[in-house]
């Protein structure tokens, strides 16, 4: 896509993309995101807020995109959406995503933990957030093989039995990965105080 731009231009295809990452906290959407940004060999303009001291919201919005399409192609990332836009900006948020100004060459990028907060005129309508990918809890193969690879990390008086991660899998139904690898922290802080 983004090395594409004269074959979208020749075809009369928009070149801008939309992309959110959905899911409950600590599944992998912000590690997918720096892979992405890192992939992607185009400058990124990366947003945790659109609150500031100086300024309204709706210049902080317009900022932003003119700042990214004075640097196409870019990458545009919202990290968290559902906490940076509400009623009172949404509109302009819109208005800029849909390219008041020219959109060609951004490839935004945007992660939500509650899609459910989010306008389903952000979330629903094609040409803004035109792909969607789900980050949900991890299945029980999944939390197996991560407490595996955690395990194989390990020295050998702290590893787990086969049995004792089958244990813990099966326990671990609604952890996330970020659970996981906490549980794994604490009980490794745990093992070292007790040796057992």
């Amino acid at each position: 896509f983004l090395g594409a731009r004269e074959e979208y231009e020749r075809y009369g295809v928009p070149w801008k993309r939309g992309v959110l990452l959905v899911g409950p906290p600590g599944n992998g959407k912000t590690h997918c995101l720096r892979a992405l940004i890192k992939s992607s060999g185009v400058p990124c303009l990366y947003v945790q807020s659109l609150k500031s001291r100086y300024g309204e919201e709706d210049s902080h919005i317009e900022a932003v995109f003119e700042r990214a399409r004075e640097i196409t192609p870019c990458c545009l990332v919202f990290e968290d959406l559902d906490a940076m836009i509400h009623d009172g900006n949404r509109s302009n948020f819109l208005n800029q995503l849909d390219g008041l100004g020219s959109a060609a060459g951004l490839l935004t990028l945007a992660t939500t933990n509650h899609a459910d907060r989010l306008d389903p005129a952000i979330v629903e309508r094609p040409s803004r957030f035109d792909r969607k990918y789900h980050f949900n809890l991890p299945g029980s193969a999944e939390r197996r093989t991560y407490l595996a690879q955690w395990n194989a990390k390990m020295s050998e008086p702290m590893r787990a039995t086969d049995e004792a991660l089958q244990r813990v899998t099966d326990a671990t139904e609604e952890f996330s990965f970020a659970y996981l690898k906490e549980l794994y922290l604490s009980s490794m802080m745990r093992w070292m105080e007790r040796r057992e």
